[in-house]
């Protein structure tokens, strides 16, 4: 049996286990790379033609040119949290690091009474590599966790594996991926597994227009299938606008909208859209992406890139 095959195969078996899996640790691993993707919704999988393909699909590093690619991003999250990153690209190799803070907390013994305030913090740091098979550009990454919050800590590692097809000809593109797949997170007497999940989707580029259209299909290890879509526009000189759009199941749509509270606000519905927009000269580039929560806030992600 070829290896692409063989591959793929095992891309697709993970589709099924995931919906079985339980709660999961390490949800920093799901808060996306960049700036560009999420502008897009996260719909990449069959994209995945920048350095954003260390997150995505690392069957992305396997082709594009021989250039070098550097790139840094910081996310104003929600609560005084933040997720920074930074990623280096040498096709067919990457390597990334995202670092993510849950600033300062408050601490409250078993009977209420505070404790003072503590940290928290995780750090990934990765490897990867993309390789060809054939027609199929293939891509492996391996991934080591580190999580600490007050004085108890734990180390896990994860895998993730991609495939991508591009159409030769035409701006079609297929792509699917397995990410997250590893050990569990040990927090003293209690384990808790990766957020794995099993992303397939497509894309077509259409130079003439200017306009990148994606969509992917999510399995997550825990909750229900979701859709992504996203849209690239670049037919403004040296600009790009993006938008993209996610499901959510109804009940953690409903508490992050705060239905069923009365000061719910107008912002509310715009929870599972997003949109962004980005500036690229002479091998620079900046890209800003905008994730609103509901009544829980708005997230802003920043990010600069240069290719040499």
């Amino acid at each position: 049996m070829r290896p692409g095959i063989i591959l793929g195969v095992l891309l697709l078996a993970q589709a099924a286990p995931l919906r079985a899996a339980g709660s999961s640790a390490a949800q920093f691993l799901s808060l996306g790379f960049g700036a560009r993707a999420l502008g897009m919704g996260e719909a990449y999988t069959a994209v995945s033609d920048d350095i954003s393909a260390v997150y995505y699909n690392p069957a992305g590093l396997a082709s594009g040119g021989e250039g070098r690619e550097l790139a840094f991003s910081h996310a104003f999250h929600l609560e005084d949290t933040s997720v920074s990153q930074a990623a280096y690209l040498r096709r067919p190799f990457a390597a990334a690091v995202t670092y993510f803070s849950a600033g300062e907390l408050e601490g409250r013994d078993a009977t209420g009474g505070l404790t003072g305030d503590f940290s928290a913090r995780d750090v990934a740091a990765q490897l990867s590599r993309g390789f060809k098979l054939g027609p199929l550009d293939a891509g492996l990454t391996g991934r080591v966790i580190s999580q600490r919050i007050r004085s108890s800590g734990a180390t896990s590692f994860a895998a993730d594996a991609g495939l991508l097809y591009r159409f030769a000809g035409t701006p079609w593109s297929l792509g699917a991926a397995v990410t997250n797949l590893g050990t569990k997170v040990k927090f003293e007497e209690e384990s808790f597994p990766l957020p794995l999940k099993f992303k397939a989707g497509a894309a077509a580029a259409f130079s003439g227009a200017r306009l990148l259209l994606a969509v992917d299909a999510e399995l997550p290890a825990e909750g229900p299938a979701l859709a992504r879509l996203g849209a690239e526009y670049t037919g403004l000189e040296g600009i790009a606008l993006r938008l993209g759009w996610r499901t959510a199941a109804s009940g953690q749509r409903d508490a992050i909208l705060g239905r069923g509270f009365d000061e719910a606000s107008g912002t509310a519905g715009l929870y599972g859209f997003f949109a962004g927009a980005g500036f690229a000269y002479a091998g620079f580039s900046l890209d800003y992406a905008l994730l609103p929560y509901g009544d829980l806030g708005t997230a802003h992600r920043f990010a600069v890139g240069l290719k040499f």
